[in-house]
């Protein structure tokens, strides 16, 4: 099977966002489960789109909801299984990318953390939205981030040269917007010297283009505004299915 990004640094990956942004990490993703809390305060179904290693799918388990994983990297899922062990927790997971996912419906949808991005094509985009469609329940909600001009014009913000921890990521310009992300990390985990590069393709989707893609599959944003997330380099929007 072909690599996917993030296979490489897998079991790395929460200890290198820790050693990236600190407290801020902590902070950030607190904040993200307090306004999904927010969005939906009933204790429904919930949809993480590209659940990475289960940073919002584990306690979002835990405080009640019925969370199911969707994770396109098997290495990932595979580190998102041992943590819902170790919290002695069980929640669905499915192995495979969004647009193929085939399971059950849900009154939320997340794709959080730059996962759209990942879609570097308009079909791959329009083929994403259109599962998330159907895998809404009727007035289901689709919260969502988009990279803005911040984070593909500073992504040095997110090198690290210390003693014992080096990240380096660049981001290389090919065409229509679409960028070959590298990273090339070091350090040291848990007692032991590590070290990996990653190479994938994203993408900067404009707001209108996504909002355009979003209405030709019958959901419109809500106007709400998420302002706790500005210093993130990203956008956040929700929107619902009519």
């Amino acid at each position: 099977m072909k690599e996917q990004a993030h296979d490489s640094w897998a079991q790395y990956y929460d200890f290198v966002y820790q050693k990236t942004y600190g407290e801020f990490y902590d902070r950030f993703n607190e904040l993200t489960l307090q306004t999904i809390q927010k969005i939906l305060p009933y204790k429904g179904s919930i949809l993480d789109l590209g659940a990475g290693t289960g940073r919002l799918s584990i306690p979002l388990t835990q405080i009640g909801y019925h969370v199911t994983a969707v994770e396109k990297s098997t290495r990932m899922a595979a580190v998102l299984s041992e943590n819902a062990e170790l919290s002695n927790i069980n929640l669905d997971l499915f192995v495979g990318d969004i647009s193929q996912y085939n399971n059950g419906k849900a009154d939320l949808a997340l794709a959080l953390f730059t996962v759209l991005g990942y879609a570097c094509s308009s079909m791959d985009l329009q083929l994403i939205i259109e599962n998330i469609k159907n895998h809404l329940n009727p007035n289901g909600l689709f919260f969502f981030d988009l990279p803005n001009t911040v984070f593909f014009g500073r992504i040095d913000l997110l090198n690290k040269h210390e003693l014992d921890f080096k990240r380096n990521v660049t981001l290389k310009p090919l065409q229509d917007n679409v960028y070959e992300y590298h990273e090339k990390c070091s350090g040291v985990f848990q007692g032991s010297n590590f070290s990996y590069e990653d190479t994938f393709i994203i993408r900067h989707w404009k707001m209108e283009e996504v909002t355009e893609i979003l209405g030709n599959y019958g959901f419109i944003d809500t106007g709400l505004r998420f302002d706790q997330f500005a210093s993130t380099g990203s956008d956040y929007r929700l929107y619902k299915l009519q």
